[in-house]
């Protein structure tokens, strides 16, 4: 299916502050602060001149029982009391919206009973638990001023407050949240609203003093971190007795754009979504990310078993943001990226590939009264699949599924189900029961999970790796058994065995039915379907249909003529009315026939169909190393540099068949592209290519080859080419890091270039762009913070300007490990002088 790409624009400044005021939309679009109520700042006048004159903030209360009655916590204050004190924050005010958090231990039924005879009830807001939040407009016009969530160790249910945990995701400024609290959890990431405990105990870079205000990066920095990381802007921040010190906080946070969105799928959204941006962790289906302007903002989601439509989401400047947009989550075939098939009925056949032959040792076929026909694997017993790149699985996402029955599960040590012989960090294979417990190991990369197998019992067990987050899972009866993310990619090249692994004299010892392996993860859904042994349809060839043979290919044969002949005849009309006519000089027409290698490596066939996924790994760096060597010198790649670079520790007579191996792929691939071809010549192995097929990549090497130096048209072309981000995105080989190096220097001096001129013409919104696609490719380049500084300066964004150096600051300390030796003012001195 040909992909479809959603470019998302923006217009006018994205940064102007919106000083304590509400804004109309989404309960979760807001950001309120919570001061801790408590017996030692309850009279402060200050305190309460704030929370009236802050329309962004709201209260903490610590409650202490006493028999039926309630009070604030270390005080003989009763609750009735307090809460007519809060009451009058709305009185004076008729847009004021107030969040109220209690943390109560009891009986809640007390509590309830209490705030519903309060002055201000009649004003409380309840949302039933699934449904949505309404805007904040809503709830203001409806006189709803109140909210309550309710922590703590407390008895029953109540009808006016709802509990914390059940209604948002809670994290820390004071500690790490794991991450496995998250991905173990579907329902963690899908309440929609963000609470950021301890924020005024966050560590920062200095400790906390009156001069807050210089800390404003650090601040900013860890709600913007969680913000991406989790998908939802933060909500709640609780800053304990400091409030006062932290006045300026909601200002700058919402200084910044929200692009927001939900990802569906038939009726409803995805309970989990995965995104390609390295610093996003994990999403529900509705989701929120900050933008800034003068960036581009490239969002890629995913969710194992979906394709997206759109797969690409990509925010600029010069575009103009949806208020909210939906990306399609489309089922795929459960047989799509199928690798390996075995259904062991008396032959050990791929049913992806029947011409291939196994060998093995000690194995046998049996008649299982559930299953039918089933291999059987006794001890020291073992079939040699082949190489793991046949499979699709190093340096990939990766699934691994089957039925297994042991007749021998060992107390101590492991029961092979796949894996290989080979050590070494991320090389060995070896999905195994260690103990009996299912265990997922790519040698010190390893998940045990803590369920224990019995002898004798058909079980369905799935390994599923996903290279994006590195997250390993097991599945146990379609069911997921445990999990943990973090983990680098399988990179074995030796052979993989059914019925053996790395652990010496690791034997399956028992039955094994329907291997099937991908090189994509599987959704939890298609797992689920494997687990009740769904019937596996693979696509057949299908015949060629002879249209001429019918009436309807006579049909279709007269109408074809009949288009061709009004084609001819308009092609005719219009070159003799526009003989002038030139075309555009652009770079691409269209995503036809090109291979882009800024940003992500992305690839499209003739027709316009992304092919990205057929390249796989290994062919990938094939056609990259030889891309890059041609250019380099017009040669292209000596077979032993290849061989040396791809295949490093493997024995020679090996390395030459995957050699060939790997070029006969990538030669099926590029014929699906219009002049483009590898050839073969006296050891070397060379690219050509000629219009139509475009690179970015070629384009952009040749531009920087002129030896006069770029034109301003010729760099704007050049910003073009190279805006989508730095080379190869996410790809790292030893090999490439020389030219990836190049490169990088190559795209700052001419992006600086730029800068200079659309300094001299004042065109904003392109010198920013420009400066954020240098800043890139190197976060501490000074010229691209002064330029990003001037533009925002210039748009009377004063505050963000000084926000954005002392973000530059701190992360010039941290880099470097000294102090910066100039101050705001100095910087911009400095800096007009070079511009």
């Amino acid at each position: 299916m040909a992909r479809l790409y959603l470019y998302i624009v923006i217009v006018g400044s994205l940064f102007l502050s919106v000083p304590n005021q509400t804004i109309a939309s989404e309960f979760s679009d807001n950001t309120f602060l919570i001061a801790q109520l408590n017996a030692q700042n309850y009279n402060s006048n200050r305190l309460w001149n704030f929370l009236k004159s802050n329309n962004s903030s709201g209260i903490e209360i610590e409650l202490d029982t006493l028999g039926e009655e309630v009070f604030l916590k270390g005080s003989n204050r009763n609750l009735t009391l307090v809460l007519e004190e809060i009451g009058l924050l709305v009185t004076e005010d008729d847009s004021r919206f107030v969040p109220i958090f209690l943390n109560f231990n009891g009986d809640v039924l007390i509590l309830d009973s209490i705030i519903n005879n309060s002055v201000i009830s009649p004003q409380i807001f309840y949302l039933p638990q699934g449904e949505a939040w309404p805007t904040l407009d809503y709830l203001v016009q409806a006189d709803r001023r109140f909210v309550f969530f309710i922590d703590g160790n407390y008895q029953n249910e109540s009808r006016i407050l709802h509990d914390l945990k059940s209604y948002s995701l809670k994290i820390s400024a004071n500690r790490l949240t794991s991450n496995s609290t998250i991905l173990g959890n579907a329902s963690n990431i899908n309440r929609e609203l963000l609470v950021v405990d301890n924020f005024d105990r966050l560590p920062t870079s200095a400790p906390l003093s009156r001069e807050i205000r210089n800390l404003v990066p650090d601040y900013i920095n860890y709600l913007l971190d969680n913000w991406k990381k989790f998908g939802k802007k933060p909500n709640f921040l609780f800053v304990g007795n400091n409030i006062l010190r932290f006045d300026f906080i909601i200002d700058q946070l919402n200084s910044f754009s929200a692009i927001k969105g939900q990802v569906r799928t038939t009726g409803k959204n995805l309970e989990k979504v995965y995104w390609k941006n390295p610093d996003v962790l994990l999403t529900g289906g509705k989701f929120s990310f900050p933008y800034r302007g003068g960036e581009e903002l490239i969002l890629e989601p995913f969710a194992p078993g979906y394709e997206m439509t759109p797969n690409q989401v990509v925010v600029t400047t010069e575009m103009v943001v949806p208020e909210n947009y939906s990306i399609l989550a489309i089922p795929l075939n459960i047989a799509d990226g199928m690798t390996g098939s075995f259904k062991f009925e008396g032959i050990v056949t791929n049913e992806i590939n029947p011409s291939e032959s196994f060998e093995g040792v000690s194995y046998s076929f049996s008649r299982d009264i559930d299953r039918g026909s089933v291999l059987r694997l006794p001890e020291n017993a073992n079939i040699n699949l082949g190489q793991p790149e046949t499979y699709g699985l190093p340096n990939s996402s990766f699934t691994v599924s089957c039925f297994v029955k042991f007749t021998d599960i060992l107390e101590f040590g492991d029961n092979a189900i796949l894996g290989n012989a080979e050590s070494g960090y991320r090389r060995g294979m070896h999905l195994v029961l260690r103990s009996g417990r299912p265990y997922f190991g790519l040698w010190a990369n390893d998940f045990m999970s803590d369920v224990i197998l019995k002898n004798n019992i058909w079980y369905h067990l799935t390994w599923r790796y996903i290279i994006e987050t590195g997250e390993q899972s097991i599945f146990l009866n379609g069911q997921f058994i445990g999990g943990s993310d973090g983990h680098p990619p399988y990179s074995g090249t030796s052979d993989l065995h059914v019925g053996s692994a790395i652990s010496r004299g690791a034997s399956l010892r028992g039955y094994i039915d329907n291997l099937y392996l991908w090189n994509r993860p599987l959704g939890n859904e298609e797992i689920i379907r494997l687990a009740l042994d769904e019937e596996i349809e693979l696509e057949q060839q299908k015949e060629p249909i002879n249209l001429f043979s019918t009436n309807m290919g006579i049909g279709i044969l007269i109408l074809s003529t009949l288009i061709v002949g009004l084609v001819i005849f308009f092609l005719i009309r219009l070159a003799r009315t526009k003989k002038d006519f030139q075309p555009q000089d652009t770079l691409v027409a269209s995503y036809k026939n090109q291979i882009k290698l800024f940003g992500e490596f992305d690839a499209f066939n003739v027709e316009g169909e992304k092919i990205t996924d057929l390249f796989t790994p290994k062919v990938k760096e094939l056609f990259l190393f030889v891309l890059i060597y041609t250019l380099r010198d017009g040669i292209g790649a000596q077979n032993e540099d290849i061989d040396k670079n791809l295949w490093h520790g493997i024995e020679s007579k090996k390395v030459a068949n995957n050699r060939a191996v790997t070029l006969n792929k990538l030669r099926k691939i590029l014929s699906q592209f219009n002049k483009v071809e590898i050839i073969s010549n006296n050891g070397y192995l060379q690219l050509k290519t000629t219009a139509p097929f475009f690179c970015d990549f070629i384009e952009a090497f040749n531009l920087c080859q002129i030896p006069q130096g770029l034109n301003k048209k010729q760099l704007e072309t050049f910003f073009q080419l190279v805006k989508k981000g730095r080379l190869l995105k996410r790809t790292n080989w030893e090999w490439l890091d020389e030219i990836r190096g190049f490169t990088g220097n190559q795209v700052i001096d001419n992006l600086l270039k730029l800068a200079a001129i659309y300094k001299k013409e004042n065109k904003l919104k392109e010198l920013e762009g420009v400066a954020q696609r240098i800043l890139d490719y190197d976060d501490l380049n000074e010229e691209a913070i002064y330029l990003q500084i001037w533009a925002l300066q210039k748009t009377n964004n004063s505050n963000l300007a000084t926000f954005n150096f002392k973000s530059f600051v701190t992360k010039y300390e941290e880099n470097m490990g000294e102090s910066f030796n100039m101050n705001f003012e100095e910087f911009n001195e400095h800096y007009s002088e070079k511009f």
